[in-house]
């Protein structure tokens, strides 16, 4: 009996946990406005020991009594732009994005139309993008995909969002040659509620509320694009992403040492006689954020005073295909990849003619 008991309580709990979470879920936009919220108390009192007959509020005095007190719900403009997440760039390219989502936290229908901004200050905005425009990212979320993506066009209602329906969006823009490794440039995704169907801003309700008719009042925080564009309860609210330059910065230095003088003597005490085989060195450091991909040498060699032996040898750091070939008078080095932060050393030699 007891573990039946026990049984019946666990159930009743969850089953209202779920009952719970359905309601919350249900009601997560808010009550719809326009909802008349209808109540009536009632007054039980006695004369001495005697119940007197029970009153009930009247809402509406002065008329036939007995009126419930209603009010209706008023329209709630409410709405969130997340960020989600910068994107690093690469220098001279194209259709890079920062991705959004436009959420409908209000209790009502409402349309969007959207602007970007671009960054307020050289402490966020090194470089600025060009091409700038908006996408309705109807695919990959995040991912900019030609034919797919929608673009928006300025001034128009980006499409009607129920209570709590959300959009992904998408700031696209092209990359200029100029920047620096690790610059950044920030831009703002801004979204102003309309009236649904339409492109006029939702105007909030001045003056007292009134309690037969729906009024409207702005709910929304401010957003990333600061004062004066984006504040508190003025219908709007913007995000923040950044774009940051991930440059690759690629140094080489080379030098040569007699490695033997034909005769035995190598390194440091051989001389660079006729006969005497010499040792190039290659060093490529690549010290940006970036992979530096497709690298190719070439060493145009004094073939009058030189003969190349091939002898090309690679290092660690030089990564991806490498190869060698010569075709006098110029030796050609396929490197392939230098990683970020990595060091890549070559070595070939010759000898004196």
């Amino acid at each position: 009996m007891k573990l039946f008991k026990s049984r019946g309580r666990m159930s009743a709990s969850l089953t209202g946990l779920l009952l719970l979470v359905a309601s919350a879920g249900a009601h997560a936009g808010g009550t719809a406005p326009g909802t008349d919220i209808d109540n009536q108390a009632t007054l039980n009192y006695k004369v001495g020991p005697t119940d007197q007959p029970a009153v009930t509020s009247d809402g509406d005095p002065g008329t036939d009594g007995n009126q419930v007190t209603t009010f209706k719900v008023d329209r709630k403009v409410d709405l969130t732009m997340v960020s989600n997440g910068g994107a690093t760039v690469v220098p001279n390219t194209d259709d890079q994005a920062l991705s959004f989502t436009l959420t409908n936290t209000g209790n009502d229908t409402h349309g969007y139309l959207l602007s970007t901004i671009a960054g307020l200050d050289a402490t966020d905005d090194d470089f600025d993008m060009a091409s700038v425009r908006i996408y309705i990212d109807n695919g990959i979320v995040g991912t900019y995909e030609p034919g797919t993506d929608t673009p928006y066009t300025g001034g128009t209602n980006v499409g009607d969002l129920a209570p709590d329906a959300a959009i992904n969006l998408l700031i696209v823009a092209n990359t200029p040659g100029t920047p620096a490794d690790t610059e950044t440039s920030l831009y703002h995704l801004l979204a102003q509620a309309t009236n649904a169907g339409t492109t006029t801003a939702t105007a909030e309700t001045a003056g007292a509320d009134d309690t037969s008719v729906v009024d409207t009042a702005y709910a929304e925080a401010a957003g990333s694009a600061g004062a004066g564009t984006d504040d508190t309860q003025d219908g709007k609210h913007s995000a923040s992403g950044t774009y940051t330059v991930q440059a690759a910065t690629v140094t080489m230095a080379k030098t040569s040492a007699v490695t033997d003088d034909g005769f035995g003597t190598g390194t440091p005490n051989a001389k660079a006689i006729p006969g005497a085989t010499v040792t190039y060195t290659l060093v490529i450091e690549n010290t940006g954020a970036a992979n530096a991909r497709d690298l190719v040498i070439t060493d145009d060699l004094q073939v009058a005073n030189v003969t190349y032996v091939p002898s090309a040898s690679f290092g660690a750091g030089c990564t991806g295909t490498t190869s060698e070939s010569f075709s006098s008078p110029t030796l050609t080095l396929n490197v392939g990849i230098v990683a970020s932060a990595a060091t890549c050393t070559i070595t070939y030699t010759v000898t004196i003619n």
